[in-house]
């Protein structure tokens, strides 16, 4: 045994020792290590799947120029002498650009089936690939007829690992590029690769390619995959709307069954039609609810529905953003259940449920008194939470005001009626502070031909509104308006020798140069400054005014609208609770009026007063007005009152 030993060991020294110059001296399966002239290399046909970048490449092209390649590449011989790479083309490039002649490679015969094995095998142990490489590897196999077995097996990887690979083929382009980049995990790649590519599309626009308020990046994948459960998952039984039409619908997978009686399996196979059913649902009940109590404020999270948001922001709706979570409010009391005498074995557990109910009755109706009075005060907020799948109601106390030194104001909260109207007060503001903006725009794009038409009437009133304030302080004197600076004897030789149509230039010139400085906070409907703004700018460009002036006031219009309502019902609300009794007639505090005898005097009713406050049903009335795309409200523009032919400029000044 051992002399066989020894010439065995003396065969494979001596040939691992003879240098292969020609394919016809190798024996198929065994490796010849030699340097190859890097010209007579040629890359492999089969290396598709591996992307390598620049940065890669020099960092490696500056290590090997130092230290040469530690490592063989691997080659097969070809015909013509040549060899082609079978795994080591990164250290091949990476030679080329150092400007090696030559490099170490074992050279071994191989079939096309075996180089490309070996070509994967060797990235994968070595981790070249990335996940999304791999998974196209794995999936061109198995487009070639390879099981998902026999890919475990030819490459050692376990069946989760293939599959979970696979899958990441499904990302779309925009998610893929992501991993790539580690924006984001493994893990929240293989959620994303669980939905459709539309799907895909829509969580990375809204939640991933920017990085705002909506953005989900750095989130758990744990967190994700719910979110994405939460919003995409079919199951009906996560859905609070009226599931009436459900029932009979063919995309329901209970009606696509032999047997109906599976319980809550039912789930719908028409993505859009249950998130449109969904969003309806949501925006009814948040504006049934903000209907029944205009103190309420609609309100959202990071979790709120985008599309419900931009439904009721586009019916004029304002949502304020909750600053903490929702676990730092209060949350909406809950009705006590009455206790049912079948759930109870005997009398006396029945009658101690029934003491226990009365008890927390009681603490609601107490809970519930003493929040409404909070809202009606000021001191409490009341909100309607936008989630994913309904609105919920939760409260929060307005926190105490101090003043510089730390001490706690006396002053009582302000009333929601009060904070409404300065809410529209601001409203307006917002909407001439945007129209200034964008008019702004409009008004500058005369640049490249400039309007050279005759003056109108209106614009030499303009005109002398606007020059006031520009012209030398001489010109002035004349006009008998004093109190201004020098005049220039250049300038006002160069506006005496202008032709007509320059004074009309100049003038637009000079009105468009005023409008560009007008301040843009803080504006008002009736600013003189604005007004004239919008009716040059619907003299000259009627359509780009009209749509900016149309699409602020509507937002506006719509808003006004919505505060105007809740106003109303809050201070009709403060009026009724102004009326109290004295001697037996109610009396209005706030003006001493009597109104009519107590109810104590009155006749009596015919029926009795229910014993528990009885809910109002909900009013949910689907939205049916016009299609939400912008806020558009109309707003009527306090007339310019252009001074008469014989007024001097004093006197328009004066006035």
């Amino acid at each position: 045994m051992k002399k066989n030993q020894k010439t065995a060991t003396a065969k494979k020294q001596n040939v691992n020792a003879t240098p292969a110059t020609t394919s016809n001296a190798l024996v198929p399966f065994r490796s010849v290590s030699m340097n190859i002239p890097l010209d007579k290399i040629d890359p492999s046909p089969f290396n598709r799947d591996r992307t390598i970048s620049e940065k890669e490449l020099r960092d490696l092209a500056d290590s090997i120029a130092l230290h040469g390649v530690q490592t063989d590449i691997k080659v097969r011989p070809m015909e013509n002498g040549r060899y082609e790479i079978v795994y080591g083309e990164r250290r091949f490039r990476a030679s080329l650009l150092a400007g090696k002649t030559t490099i170490p490679a074992k050279v071994e015969q191989m079939t096309d089936e075996q180089a490309e094995t070996c070509l994967i095998i060797e990235n994968l142990q070595r981790e070249n690939y990335s996940a999304v490489e791999e998974g196209r590897i794995f999936r061109r196999k198995q487009e070639e007829g390879l099981s998902v077995a026999a890919i475990c097996e030819r490459f050692g990887k376990k069946e989760d690992y293939v599959r979970s690979r696979i899958s990441l083929t499904t990302l779309i382009p925009e998610v893929a590029g992501m991993l790539d980049r580690e924006d984001i995990t493994l893990e929240v790649a293989k959620e994303f690769a669980k939905y459709d590519a539309d799907i895909q599309k829509e969580v990375y626009e809204e939640h991933f390619r920017h990085d705002d308020f909506w953005s989900w990046r750095g989130i758990p994948a744990k967190a994700f995959a719910k979110k994405l459960y939460d919003k995409y998952m079919t199951k009906l039984s996560n859905y609070r709307f009226d599931k009436t039409e459900c029932t009979s619908c063919g995309h329901n997978t209970l009606n696509q069954v032999l047997f109906t009686d599976c319980g809550d399996c039912a789930a719908c196979r028409n993505i859009a039609c249950l998130q449109q059913k969904n969003v309806d649902y949501l925006v009814d009940k948040a504006v049934s609810l903000l209907r029944n109590d205009a103190r309420l404020h609609m309100a959202v999270t990071g979790n709120s529905d985008r599309t419900v948001v931009q439904r009721l922001e586009a019916m004029g709706h304002e949502l304020v953003t909750l600053e903490r979570g929702l676990w730092g409010y209060i949350d909406e009391p809950e009705m006590p259940k009455v206790p049912v005498p079948e759930d109870y074995e005997s009398e006396e557990d029945l009658r101690s449920a029934q003491d226990d109910y009365e008890k927390e009755l009681k603490e609601f109706k107490e809970t519930c008194s003493e929040l409404d009075s909070g809202v009606s005060e000021g001191s409490v907020l009341k909100y309607a939470v936008i989630g994913t799948s309904d609105v919920s109601v939760y409260y929060e106390r307005v926190r105490a005001q101090t003043d510089e030194n730390g001490l706690l104001r006396g002053s009582a909260p302000e009333s929601p009626a009060a904070k409404l109207r300065a809410k529209d007060a601001r409203n307006l503001e917002i909407c001439y502070e945007h129209i200034n903006k964008d008019l702004k725009k409009v008004l500058k794009k005369a640049t490249t031909q400039f309007l050279a038409s005759a003056m109108t009437e209106r614009e030499h009133q303009m005109l002398n509104y606007v020059l006031l304030d520009r012209i030398p302080s001489a010109n002035r004197e004349l006009l008998g308006v004093t109190g201004y600076g020098s005049c220039r004897t250049e300038r006002l030789k160069a506006a005496e020798t202008m032709t007509e149509e320059q004074r009309a230039m100049l003038f637009r010139m000079a009105f468009m140069r005023y409008c560009d400085d007008i301040c843009e906070y803080n504006c008002q409907a009736d600013d003189i400054d604005i007004q004239l703004m919008i009716e040059f700018g619907q003299m000259h460009f009627p359509e780009e005014t009209a749509a900016v002036v149309g699409r602020h006031k509507a937002i506006y219009d719509k808003r006004h609208a919505n505060l105007e309502k809740r106003i109303k019902a809050i201070e009709e609300e403060d009026k009724q609770a102004s009326v109290v009794q004295v001697s037996g007639e109610l009396v209005d505090t706030a003006t001493g009026e009597v109104l009519a005898l107590a109810a104590s005097e009155a006749e009596p009713a015919d029926y009795p007063e229910p014993m528990f406050p009885q809910e109002p049903e909900p009013d949910y009335t689907p939205y049916e007005g016009p299609a939400p795309d912008e806020f558009l409200p109309e707003e009527r523009l306090t007339p310019f009152i252009p001074l008469a032919d014989n007024e001097t400029v004093t006197a328009a000044k004066a006035a």
